[in-house]
């Protein structure tokens, strides 16, 4: 989860190796030794990234082709190991060589039929109007503002006609709400993904000097549609935010009951979600 509003946004890249590093080379030595701990079976996918797949998985029941799918920034690959075995043929991205072969290997572990590629998304090596769908598990969070824009752009050039781009995000249309939850320190210090309390003025300076990941907003992600036709937004997670106030299991079930009614897509305030899955249709929407 990104909480990074305050940061000044630019338009360049920061380094992704951290990325390739930790989830990628490291966890290659994991699974030589123990490739078992890589079953999926038991994955936990956000919310976001189940309705995701719930959605995948209607379009290719319905459709009388085998579909073909590509994932933005790939990773290790679960995803796209969780929508092969749903019958689509699938083609991961990303920029991260350990990760591709990491994935690939995981894929075989799980005898999912996958292909992983090494490639950027802004830049991607693939013909006009070759896939079906394009898929982006927080993905976009980590690129510029620039970069959201060309990756969407490409995204559409390999569409087919009237096909569909779904990415799940984490968003921030309240900076009020944005500073509420950087009040609470995340994680360990000595953990990478570790952030500060805003309180803490050197360190929070550090933590936005050294991210490689920033707050996106309903309004950049409505600006980068591009050629697309239309966007859709759906959202997720609210009051669960208040869960770092006080780890208590029926707090936590309080918050995801409230939060069913402010998700709503009828609710007045789900802008105020911290997460999205946002859909953009080449065609009409479905």
């Amino acid at each position: 989860m990104s909480n990074i509003s305050s940061k000044k946004i630019d338009h360049t890249y920061k380094d992704q190796y951290r990325w390739n590093r930790v989830y990628g080379k490291e966890l290659l030595d994991v699974m030589a030794v123990n490739p078992t701990s890589f079953n999926l079976d038991n994955l936990w996918l956000s919310e976001s990234q189940k309705d995701l797949l719930s959605i995948i998985n209607a379009q290719i029941e319905n459709s009388s082709e085998r579909l073909k799918i590509l994932d933005f920034g790939s990773g290790r690959g679960e995803f796209s190991i969780f929508m092969a075995k749903l019958g689509a043929q699938v083609v991961g991205i990303d920029i991260g060589s350990d990760l591709i072969k990491l994935a690939r290997k995981i894929a075989l572990q799980n005898k999912a039929d996958c292909t992983f590629v090494q490639g950027n998304i802004n830049d991607l090596p693939f013909d006009n109007e070759e896939f079906d769908i394009v898929v982006g598990c927080t993905i976009l969070h980590h690129l510029p503002i620039l970069g959201v824009k060309s990756s969407l752009s490409e995204a559409y050039r390999v569409l087919k006609p009237g096909g569909t781009a779904y990415f799940t995000e984490p968003i921030e249309n309240n900076p009020f709400l944005d500073y509420l939850q950087n009040l609470v320190p995340v994680g360990n210090p000595a953990d990478s993904n570790y952030r500060p309390s805003i309180l803490q003025k050197s360190a929070w300076k550090k933590y936005l000097d050294e991210a490689d990941d920033r707050a996106l907003s309903n309004k950049e992600l409505e600006q980068a549609k591009g050629y697309f036709k239309s966007v859709k937004f759906r959202y997720y997670g609210m009051f669960i935010r208040l869960q770092r106030l006080w780890k208590n299991h029926y707090f936590t079930l309080l918050l995801k009951a409230i939060d069913r009614y402010t998700t709503h897509p009828l609710s007045p305030i789900n802008k105020l979600s911290q997460s999205v899955l946002v859909t953009y249709y080449k065609g009409e929407e479905n």
